[in-house]
């Protein structure tokens, strides 16, 4: 046993072979397990990434939809002289803003929605004007104050009606992209 060890020792090229063996296998190991995990991990990524913009367009359609049920309820409700409150939900625009969702998004998807959301934010801002102006023509009634109020509810009304067909548009584009995903 002590010369079969002996000579197991003393085989230069078995010992060479062993090693150079040894050591390519783990090299094969690591740069296969490397590309291995980089490839799932790239898959697992993407696959996230198209998760998350789901969610955040459908997150968005809802809010969209929402508005649109505003919108027809203040078409409806502001020419008799009514205030419905509040108008339109923008807390989808404020997390998509804050965020990177946008960046891998489409331009043709994003222009219709980021229209919309434009045309939300003017009306809102049209809208809190037209609340000033109905309670200063209830504080401080005058011909100047009436006009004012008049001249906001008219604007309002037209920006509203501008807005109708770019909601539509936003809703459309988003359900033919969720239904394609």
């Amino acid at each position: 046993m002590g010369t079969l060890l002996a000579a197991i020792l003393e085989d230069y090229d078995f010992w060479v072979n062993f090693t150079s063996n040894m050591v390519s296998g783990m090299l094969l190991a690591i740069v296969f397990g490397l590309i291995v995990t980089s490839v799932i991990g790239g898959y697992s990524e993407r696959r996230r990434a198209k998760g998350q913009r789901r969610k955040f367009l459908e997150f968005i359609e809802r809010e969209l939809r929402r508005n649109t049920t505003a919108l027809a309820t203040a078409l409806d409700e502001l020419p008799k002289g009514n205030l419905p409150f509040p108008l339109f939900e923008v807390s989808a625009w404020k997390v998509s803003v804050n965020s990177s969702l946008l960046d891998n998004m489409d331009v043709e998807l994003v222009h219709p929605i980021l229209s919309s959301y434009n045309r939300i934010w003017a009306a809102n801002d049209l809208y809190q004007n037209l609340l000033e102006a109905y309670f200063e023509r209830l504080a401080k009634p005058s011909e100047a104050s009436e006009k004012r109020y008049l001249f906001f509810r008219k604007t309002l009304l037209d920006r509203l009606r501008d807005l109708q067909p770019k909601l539509t548009e936003s809703i459309e584009k988003i359900e033919t992209r969720l239904k394609a995903a």
